[in-house]
């Protein structure tokens, strides 16, 4: 059947907000295409054509994806009996929550957002009686709990913001990098086909000084080349530099969730410029002192048992409170999985937080835990899984089969008691 046949169906049945009548998602978006595997990445800006659609077609499967951190390879001893068993551990954890997918009925689009930065490109949805790819029916603007995260605005895309919507400005571009969709995947925005690459021209559009620009930082350092320099439109300079520099300008301590976000940012920049060849000099530079910095501070936080500060980085602190200690060692590791050189990935605190973490989340498998904590602390032993152990985005399905029927969602583990969990 012809693909305009299913743009043109897909279009009708968004616009008709019928759940029970829209064409699955994935009939037509089903590839989440991937950034290529040399970590090259396409350029968007105002100097630039706008990106060529992408030829999708119904039997299309996501590509391999670069590496997280885009690190040169190298020869790694085998895996010992320790680090397999660790290995057994975390990925049977991530089989249980990978295998029980979020719905559109219940979750809002802020909701699916956070469902999505777990498994990125592999994260399914429940869509009625059909399950879908949940990057796929978001950026076909698919109803969540009866909400549409995008919205037109002139001839470019938006993305509401409030409550059940994005959170932070940038939040949208900051998971689809993180995911590392290519620029060039489709949006549809009521029957109109625009791309990733005209939500980052977007996001360049509305860069603001002395605001909140952290999301927009990790989305725009992994989509642009480091040098790319535009104009907002208030028609001010602005280019990857100045964005650190405003983001090195203001705290961690306050910032989103603990400032585990503007450290990732920071990250994400550091990173595109190693992958870039060119000198860490300048704000780069400024960059990555301020996170090795942070890098042993946070370790000088961490808790015997392992977790991480539950008062993030504003001092010491071993909260009794579940629900807190997940957020903030997810929060913690997962920053820490994604911005530490490889050669520190086996170092034993590091190690010791990802054993907390799969205790804790293993042992209350059957907890009501919060979306967006949880769908972290899942990113952050996805990151140390694809590091350490060869974990493959894209492919998460393949990896975690031979652990789906492992466990039982009742809390009954036979393991000493985490600390902070309260008594029965």
């Amino acid at each position: 059947m012809p693909r305009h046949f299913f743009l043109l169906l897909i279009a009708g049945c968004l616009l008709s907000s019928t759940v029970a009548r829209t064409e699955d998602a994935t009939t037509t978006w089903r590839a989440v295409i991937l950034e290529p595997a040399d970590g090259t990445t396409a350029v968007a800006g105002p100097d630039h054509s706008p990106p060529t659609d992408p030829q999708v077609s119904a039997a299309d499967e996501p590509l391999v994806a670069e590496p997280p951190v885009a690190e040169p390879p190298v020869a790694e001893p085998p895996l010992t009996p320790e680090q397999l068993a660790l290995r057994e551990r975390l990925r049977n954890c991530l089989a249980y929550y990978f295998y029980r997918p979020e719905s559109t009925q219940r979750r809002s689009p802020w909701g699916v957002l956070h469902a999505i930065i777990g498994f990125g490109v592999d994260t399914s949805l429940l869509a009625g009686d059909r399950e879908v790819n949940a990057i796929a029916w978001l950026c076909a603007n698919g109803p969540c709990h009866g909400m549409q995260v995008l919205a037109p605005v002139a001839g470019s895309v938006g993305v509401r913001k409030g409550p059940g919507y994005q959170g932070h400005d940038g939040q949208l571009l900051a998971i689809l990098a993180q995911s590392r969709v290519k620029i060039d995947y489709p949006l549809i925005v009521q029957g109109q086909r625009l791309s990733i690459g005209d939500l980052v021209r977007s996001e360049q559009l509305s860069c603001r000084a002395g605001t909140e620009l952290t999301f927009k930082l990790i989305g725009l350092a992994h989509y642009l080349d480091p040098d790319t320099a535009w104009r907002n439109d208030a028609g001010e300079a602005w280019d990857i530099a100045r964005l650190v520099k405003e983001e090195l300008a203001q705290p961690i301590v306050g910032a989103a969730c603990g400032g585990t976000h503007r450290l990732m940012g920071f990250s994400y920049a550091v990173r595109s410029r190693e992958r870039s060849g060119r000198p860490l000099d300048g704000q780069w530079e400024r960059a990555k002192d301020y996170l090795e910095q942070y890098h042993a501070y946070t370790f000088r936080l961490q808790n015997a048992d392992g977790s991480f500060s539950t008062n993030w980085f504003a001092r010491r602190g071993d909260q009794p409170d579940l629900d807190r200690r997940l957020d903030t060692t997810g929060h913690t590791l997962e920053w820490l999985a994604y911005s530490l050189p490889r050669t520190q990935l086996g170092d034993a605190r590091l190690v010791r937080a990802v054993e907390y973490l799969i205790d804790l989340m293993w042992r209350y498998r059957g907890r009501e835990w919060d979306i967006g904590p949880r769908g972290h602390a899942i990113h952050a032993l996805s990151l140390y899984d694809e590091r350490v152990f060869d974990g493959r985005l894209g492919q998460r399905a393949a990896d975690l089969a031979a652990h789906r029927r492992v466990g039982r969602p009742a809390e009954v583990v036979e393991r000493p008691p985490i600390s902070g969990a309260p008594s029965r």
